[in-house]
């Protein structure tokens, strides 16, 4: 019945109304939540009949919002790659029962019925069983290193909540997926998709999504604002370039007020040939039921809610409610549309408008379902003051007694860690300090402080605003919300740290950390130190060396000396590959690795393998290397001043089994040929990696818990 309702837009013209009312309404919202800009308006009867802007574009610095200035309209952006699926449906080239993993072959859930069950639809509705938010740290705080691959990766590492279709819990990362199902269907990026079937068709002439240039808008670009001291000030500011960010699909895109009017108009007044009747219908029923607050009931008499395809759906004063709100820090967007009166309002603010945000969609809705209600902005915000506080379990917990951790309390849970979904992270001393930080998120940083028995993260970034808690216990190190009533996006439940090794050491050159130049005690050695070069598996100079050294911590060092000073005396040497790694090298191993475009190097260095398989088999988080106690080599036979390679079967860094030292796929006298090096490095210490025949680590290790950042200079 909802159903029906929906595709029965009024007929008849809407009563010519006063809009004064909403001028009053935006005027004392820009004053009482200190707003630095504000744009809105109203579509009735499938013309703009009122708009208004106010403010800055950047507080104090003049600049007028317009209704051409853009604003970030974040999950306002859904519904738009809701209709671009829609529009992909309308061409026969998608069903929205589709497999996902027909469109996207690397799609997988946690359970593995769940994966071969999720159909397009479920996209778009939130229904996977995945906590509310889950996923969210890699698409917030931006910028950060995240791909749309890493977020499809990373759904086989979230636990579900609650079993697949049974309840409503917001989702980003599933619009992720929603707009690589458009790219894959279309054959073109997201980016170019949504503007050929959303944008172009529609006359969104202002809407930008991807990568764009900031003068190509005129520079009319709303920026967004945090309150200080009750004053609006700038942060995060846009440079002159805008980048394609991994969340476009969820919430990146952004419009000017006239195109989010000739949205609204879009959907209220349909424009023949864009959007079926049938995907209309689709877009606006009621695909999942949604919890009813107590306030919707309160306020406006609210029984059912459910979400469509990036729409929200609601009974509000008896008339259908079809809305989406945007948020991201600094920026709150709103669509309202009442399809029963054939009117709808955006409002569009570029400060910390949450409350301004309800207040207005209150405000304004009942300018329609209620035309005589009178009560203004100061009644509602009063509404808002007035309600009950959460529990007491619920409350923000009292912080104030923090101090800094030390080294020494955290001494045995310092150290680097993994986590499934973020990748690499960091617990480690900064002189008297302990930080932690994310390696691929530059914001999740921050001092560790110690509240009572328990520990949390101060971050840095005060744009980063909800703190957690740092609960380490051997091995593993959990994160949670201090305040647990705080942002869905910050998913801090869902992550689950391990730790891998300890922390690089803080040593600013080589001599500090020990390292020596081994051709100064061993100086027949020859070497061949590929890392230095081009001629890698990268394909390039990799980051950290500078200069081709060969660098050991002393008494690796020695014992290599000791091995090829007993070699040279039977007619043999060393040629060496690589020795100390800096950690930023196996960074640079681990970006290359990602890279499906890279593959340069495939024929001679992985001819047997796709790339997606060299992590982390082949190539590790961290690496024995950057301990400085590891060295790749091979036998060289020396005779008349010159020195020739054995052939030990494969290349140096072959990825291929082929290159473990006991390998059957190599001859006989290849074999025999790793048994000698094996031999001559054993008696004195070096201990072989059995994957790598080249590969070798001093036992016991000097440092064994200790690894370098150091450049090779």
């Amino acid at each position: 019945m909802l159903a029906a309702t929906v595709l029965a837009l009024a007929a008849g013209a809407a009563a010519a109304r006063d809009h004064a009312s909403l001028d009053r309404a935006i005027d004392d919202a820009f004053v009482r939540y200190h707003l630095p800009g504000i744009a809105a308006g109203v579509v009735e009867d499938g013309k703009v009949a009122w708009t208004r802007t106010k403010g800055e574009l950047v507080a104090g610095e003049g600049r007028p919002v317009t209704r051409k200035s853009l604003f970030k309209i974040a999950s306002n952006s859904k519904a738009m790659t809701a209709a671009t699926l829609g529009r992909l449906v309308d061409a026969g080239k998608l069903g929205w029962d589709d497999p996902v993993v027909k469109w996207l072959p690397d799609f997988r859930m946690h359970d593995e019925w769940v994966t071969r069950e999720f159909r397009v639809r479920d996209l778009l509705i939130h229904d996977s069983g995945l906590r509310e938010g889950a996923g969210d740290l890699l698409l917030w705080p931006e910028p950060n290193e995240y791909t749309r691959a890493d977020v499809i990766a990373g759904l086989r590492h979230l636990v579900p909540v609650s079993s697949f279709r049974a309840r409503y819990d917001y989702d980003n990362s599933m619009y992720i997926l929603a707009g690589e199902v458009a790219a894959a269907v279309a054959g073109a990026p997201y980016e170019q998709v949504i503007a050929r079937e959303v944008f172009v068709p529609l006359g969104l002439e202002r809407c930008r999504v991807g990568a764009w240039d900031v003068a190509g808008v005129g520079g009319d670009l709303a920026q967004p604002h945090r309150l200080v001291d009750d004053k609006p000030v700038a942060w995060h500011r846009d440079d002159v370039h805008v980048p394609r960010t991994t969340m476009d699909p969820a919430g990146g895109i952004r419009c000017s007020l006239d195109d989010m009017l000739r949205w609204v108009q879009a959907w209220l007044a349909p424009q023949p040939g864009w959007l079926s009747d049938a995907q209309r219908a689709e877009a606006w029923k009621p695909q999942i039921v949604m919890p009813v607050s107590a306030r919707n009931r309160a306020w406006d008499a609210t029984n059912f809610r459910a979400y469509g395809f990036g729409w929200r759906l609601a009974d509000v004063d008896g008339q259908l409610h079809v809305s989406h709100t945007g948020t991201l820090s600094g920026m709150y967007s709103l669509t309202v549309m009442l399809p029963k009166e054939n009117a709808g309002f955006v409002v569009l603010m570029n400060g910390d408008a949450g409350t301004a945000r309800v207040v207005l969609t209150e405000l304004m809705t009942k300018h329609w379902t209620k035309p005589s209600d009178e009560r203004d902005v100061a009644y509602w915000d009063g509404r808002i003051a007035a309600e009950p506080a959460p529990p007491v379990a619920s409350r923000l917990p009292d912080t104030s007694s923090r101090v800094a951790a030390t080294p020494a309390e955290l001494r045995d849970a310092l150290g680097l860690y993994e986590d499934p979904l973020l990748g690499d992270a960091t617990l480690c001393a900064n002189g008297g300090d302990v930080r932690f930080a994310v390696r691929r998120s530059p914001r999740l940083a921050g001092r560790v402080m110690r509240v009572g028995e328990r520990y949390l993260v101060d971050w840095d970034d005060e744009a980063v605003d909800l703190e957690a808690w740092m609960d380490p216990s051997p091995g593993k190190l959990a994160l949670s919300k201090v305040d647990p009533e705080g942002d869905f996006s910050s998913d801090y439940e869902d992550l689950a740290f391990a730790r891998v090794r300890g922390c690089d050491s803080d040593a600013a050159t080589p001599e500090a950390a020990g390292l020596v130049d081994v051709r100064a005690i061993a100086p027949t050695i020859e070497l061949d130190l590929r890392y230095a070069t081009t001629h890698n598996f990268v394909g390039a100079r990799v980051d950290g060396y500078d200069v081709p050294r060969c660098l050991l911590l002393q008494p690796a060092a020695a014992a290599l000396a000791r091995v090829e000073k007993r070699l040279r005396r039977s007619g043999y040497g060393l040629r060496v590959f690589d020795c100390y790694r800096p950690t930023r090298a196996v960074r640079h191993f681990l970006r290359w690795a990602k890279d499906p475009d890279d593959t340069r190097t495939k024929a001679e260095f992985y001819p047997a393998l796709d790339k997606s398989l060299l992590v982390p088999d082949y190539i590790a988080s961290s690496s024995g290397h950057s301990r400085g106690a590891t060295v790749d080599l091979t036998l060289v036979k020396c005779a008349k001043g010159r020195c020739e390679p054995l052939d030990m079967g494969t290349p140096f860094d072959l990825f291929d089994a082929k290159a473990n030292t006991a390998s059957a796929a190599v001859t006989r006298e290849q074999g025999r040929n790793r048994e000698r090096l094996v031999a001559a490095m054993q008696r004195e210490g070096y201990a072989n990696y059995p994957m790598e025949w080249w590969h070798y680590t001093l036992k016991p290790e000097p440092s064994p818990d200790t690894y370098f950042d150091v450049p090779i200079r």
